[in-house]
């Protein structure tokens, strides 16, 4: 038989204690040094030497007294390993299980609890000798752990022990709080990634096993749970047991968490949500909205401050006093609602004076136990109301960074004083009554700014409207007697006409859709009303309007008597005659990027295309004053179709949408695919239109082209004189100082929309005139530009008279 000691020198050893654990064998020469405690950890590790030894050197005898020795000892143990668990568990109806464990887990200490008795319930099935539950420390750096009650009793000791360092290659729980996985190990001395070993330090652990208990992406805690070297190791079952079991009951937890949050905060939304309702329902006068915000104080916050009595003092708009109308004389009505008086005499003082004055001052919030022992108390209130302050809540009501008063709540009932929690308490309802005053001051200032508004807008309706002896004059002679001779061309110019240019478009009107479709005296009305609403500015003004309608009209004729007929329905051509004559309506002779530039009021109402928007809703005004509803025949429907054909066509003079539009319609044409009866290219076809007659005067015999150009520039320079006035620079083309260029810069600009022109012509042939006139104006522009015919542009005519 070999030698124990032999066996024993020959088979590797684990450390021993003060030895590194990468040691793994003894030498003969370190056998002397072989304490008791290293030999029997020795032997617990190497238990076939031990029974090797046992078998061959010890007597029966000595087996046997050992043997009854063990059973003792491992009946004792196993009495210890089960764990008590709480007695809600006890309980055979599952219903009564679940109501005790949700009433049971309110707070975090509840649900510790709870999970610390889930813990022992895990160790029982799996039969562990021992358990851990771990928490995470404040700033999640360690954990604290929680240890059974030695005592088998329903209740499970809580008291924390000492820290554990969170991360890898320190304990088993460590390590698994670091990596949040579940671990198992059946050798937990000869694992090397924990040197520290389990939270047990000094017990016989043999195996082991530690899970993460996690809430979503947050770690609840860790679950360890140990064998002894006694007891058969942990198994793999083992581990699918606990992981089950933890996994499940993380799921619980986020939606216990979920649902608790839930119920809280339906709690403070039905509180916040009566206090809205009882404030903001009236918020047409102070007096009754202080009033209602009283009521609120002693209705809603009793649960929550219990207070004896409330006031609540305004502060005046100079922030010299602070005053109050409205009192809380502690009266109550028949139902036992709190009565709030109003007096006569108010009582008013300096906003520097009192709790309350040093409250408005310094936007603090004051809670004074003793009111009289306090140098800043005021007692002319008590004095004047005949009541004894003992206690005082004092807090500010702040919108937007300005005092508009001050609450108080005052005497705490039962003789207590307001507490920390009061002031939490406190402070939402005082966002809401700050919000309740702040909007009820801007609802007021709001209706009667809405009554200035009607007012003006009835001065403006006035003024706005044509003048009576003009209206009676062109209603009994609608008709013009000798209608222009070129007036059929793209080269008439209107600027000989303009007394009859009225005239003239109600021959247009009716020349296209007939005497009878518009009632005679509302149209009369409607362009007599159009024509004074035109501001007299250099080129965007009545003539400008006139000359763009009067091509639609050219166009929109042409296509009548053409073979092929107009391809437009007659709302889609009435609406292109209305909007053409209203298209640039109280224009002010600056662009859309003047307007945004300046941060002028009407760049705020509308987002995109500022005075395109501006001029639709205008001519939407005057469409709907009594004497001018020319569209008052048409159906619901018509009405609401024809008005989005005129802010379509409105729409389409903005220049900003002119590439785009162009680039679509020049890609159909490439590929042979426009289609009219296609929605989309119809609404193209029918923008190109509009802003090819916005523009036509490129398109008009050469003296008008001069003439036009000299107004364009006037108006644009008038913009540039008053960008440089606000310290702004004017782009090129409305710079005074470089007037010099507008030859090249009109070349450029005819080069930019001849496109336009080439591909209308190209859809409708009737419109070659027009490219026809913007050709021969381009030539003449670019001999001009390169010095060839000086003489045809006389730069000193276009600069403004002093």
């Amino acid at each position: 038989m070999t030698d124990p000691i032999k066996q024993v020198s020959s088979r590797p050893l684990p450390a021993l204690p003060g030895h590194s654990y990468h040691t793994r064998r003894l030498s003969e020469d370190t056998i002397n040094i072989v304490t008791p405690a290293s030999v029997h950890f020795y032997l617990s590790s190497h238990p076939e030497i031990l029974e090797q030894f046992v078998t061959d050197v010890v007597p029966y005898e000595t087996v046997e007294r050992w043997m009854a020795k063990k059973n003792k000892h491992a009946s004792e143990n196993k009495r210890l390993s089960v764990v008590p668990v709480c007695a809600i568990y006890s309980q055979s109806n599952i219903k009564h299980v679940q109501n005790a464990l949700v009433d049971g887990s309110k707070t975090d200490n509840e649900i510790t609890s709870l999970l610390y008795n889930l813990c022992a319930v895990m160790s029982n099935s799996i039969k562990a000798d021992e358990f851990l539950y771990y928490t995470l420390a404040a700033g999640g750096k360690s954990l604290v752990k929680y240890k059974v009650a030695s005592t088998a009793s329903d209740t499970i000791s809580s008291s924390m022990q000492f820290l554990i360092p969170v991360g890898k290659y320190t304990t088993l729980a460590g390590h698994v709080a670091c990596s949040r996985e579940a671990i198992f190990t059946t050798d937990v001395v000869e694992d090397d990634r924990f040197p520290e070993g389990t939270g047990s330090p000094g017990s016989n652990v043999r195996s082991a096993l530690a899970v993460p208990l996690l809430s979503g992406k947050d770690l609840i805690g860790i679950l360890e749970f140990t064998r002894y070297w006694e007891s058969p190791p942990l198994s793999k079952n083992d581990l699918q047991i606990v992981i089950a079991m933890a996994s499940w009951t993380g799921i619980a937890l986020s939606q216990l968490k979920t649902n608790m949050m839930l119920v809280k905060q339906t709690e403070l939304n039905d509180f916040l949500l009566q206090i809205t309702r009882d404030i903001f329902d009236d918020l047409t006068g102070t007096e009754s909205l202080v009033a209602k915000i009283m009521h609120c104080l002693k209705a809603h916050t009793k649960l929550l401050v219990d207070a004896d009595r409330c006031a609540l003092f305004m502060l005046t708009e100079d922030k010299s006093q602070l005053y109050a109308e409205v009192f809380d004389e502690g009266k109550k009505d028949d139902e036992g609602n709190s009565i709030f008086s109003k007096s006569t005499n108010s009582i008013r003082f300096p906003s520097d004076k009192g709790i309350a004055g040093h409250v408005a001052q310094t936007c603090e919030v004051v809670n004074i136990p003793d009111a009289y022992s306090d140098h800043r108390f005021n007692r002319d209130i008590d004095m004047k109301t005949g009541y004894t302050t003992r206690n005082l809540l004092t807090m500010p009501i702040i919108c937007k960074n300005k005092v508009l008063g001050v609450v108080q709540m005052v005497n705490k009932k039962n003789g207590t004083v307001f507490t920390n929690a009061d002031e939490m308490s406190f402070k939402t309802f005082a966002v809401y009554c700050a919000l309740a005053l702040h909007y009820s001051k801007m609802y007021r200032l709001t209706i009667r700014q809405q009554k200035v508004l009607q007012v003006t807008l009835e001065m403006l309706s006035y003024h706005a409207k044509c003048g009576e002896d003009d209206l009676n004059k062109l209603r009994r002679y609608p008709h013009i007697k000798e209608i222009p001779e070129d007036f059929q061309l793209y080269s008439f110019y209107c600027d000989d006409y303009e007394a009859q240019l009225p005239q003239l478009y109600i021959y247009m009107v009716q020349k296209l859709f007939g005497p009878d479709t518009f009632d005679l005296s509302s149209l009369c009305s409607f362009i007599l009303t159009i024509k004074k609403n035109y501001r007299e500015v250099a080129y965007h003004n009545w003539d400008h309007a006139f000359t763009v309608c009067h091509c639609m009209f050219t166009v929109l004729l042409s296509m009548i008597e053409s073979e092929e007929g107009c391809p437009f329905d007659l709302l889609e051509q009435q609406a292109f005659m209305v909007a053409t004559i209203a298209h640039d309506i109280d224009h002010r002779g600056y662009n859309n990027d003047f307007f945004n530039k300046c941060k002028e009021p009407m760049a705020a109402l509308y987002s995109t295309s500022t005075m395109e928007m501006h001029h639709f809703r205008y001519t939407c005004t005057v469409l709907q004053q009594q004497d001018n509803q020319i569209l008052g025949h048409l159906s619901r429907e018509d009405y609401k179709k024809i008005l989005q054909y005129i802010e379509h066509a409105i729409l389409a003079t903005d220049l900003t949408f002119f590439m785009p539009n162009q680039k679509r319609l020049s890609h159909r044409l490439e590929n042979n695919s426009l289609d009219l009866n296609v929605w989309e290219h119809r609404q193209d076809v029918k923008a190109i239109l509009v802003t090819v007659c916005d523009m036509c005067a490129v398109c008009k015999n050469w003296d008008v082209q001069q003439n036009v150009a000299k107004l364009i520039y006037e108006e644009f320079f008038f913009q540039g004189d008053e960008e440089k006035k606000r310290g702004l620079e004017p782009i090129p083309m409305m710079d005074r100082a470089r007037s010099d260029q507008i030859p090249k810069q009109q070349v450029g600009f005819i080069n930019f929309v001849s496109p336009a022109y080439k591909l209308i012509a190209m859809i409708f042939p009737c419109c070659q005139p027009l490219l026809d006139g913007l050709r021969e104006n381009l030539d003449n522009w670019q001999r001009i530009a390169c010095g060839k015919e000086p003489g045809m542009w006389e730069v000193d005519k276009s600069r403004r008279k002093p």
